[in-house]
């Protein structure tokens, strides 16, 4: 799990809103939604200035010993194609699932297991909807087929080297042949 501590927090006070008394309530199915907007966005350096919206729905099932915690999140935001810098609405949607176990030991807080301290109150929300959201953005955004700038487009094709002309040394090539046998 990522830690809060790698992120560059910009603004704690704006995520108050994502915290979750969970003291109060009672055994059972809780549903929170949380909507992920420009202002959350800012809070977290990565992803100063993202703009667009990424609902999110937190379901607690709480019993007596442990909270079982699913996160849902889909929306959409502005992204940049990786291809030619032209601006897209990138889709993003995913779950994610934690355990959270009171203790007195803070130990435990690693992949998927959260321990909160018996005067803890409140869980906050704001680092995991964060991690739900970085997880399930891609790693490369480009348009669909067809869809990228085609000013842009023509430019990598002119200074794009072609690889298959390049001249290799035949040495290589007959180690080639060996490894594809």
């Amino acid at each position: 799990m990522l830690s809060l501590r790698r992120f560059i927090l910009r603004d704690v006070d704006k995520l108050r809103a994502y915290k979750i008394a969970f003291r109060g309530l009672g055994e059972g199915r809780h549903v929170f939604d949380f909507v992920l907007d420009k202002s959350f966005f800012d809070c977290f350096e990565a992803t100063k200035g993202t703009e667009g919206t990424v609902n999110a729905k937190v379901v607690i099932m709480k019993s007596l010993l442990l909270m079982e915690v699913e996160i849902q999140i889909d929306g959409v935001v502005k992204a940049v194609c990786d291809r030619c810098l032209g601006e897209l609405d990138l889709p993003v949607s995913g779950r994610m699932q934690l355990v959270v176990k009171e203790s007195s030991r803070e130990e435990g807080n690693d992949d998927d297991y959260v321990v909160v301290t018996p005067e803890d109150d409140f869980l906050d929300m704001g680092a995991y909807l964060y991690e739900a959201y970085m997880l399930n953005y891609p790693m490369r955004v480009v348009h669909e087929e067809g869809g990228c700038d085609e000013g842009m487009q023509e430019m990598l094709r002119e200074y794009v080297k072609d690889e298959n002309n390049k001249q290799t040394d035949p040495r290589w090539d007959e180690l080639k042949k060996l490894i594809n046998k």
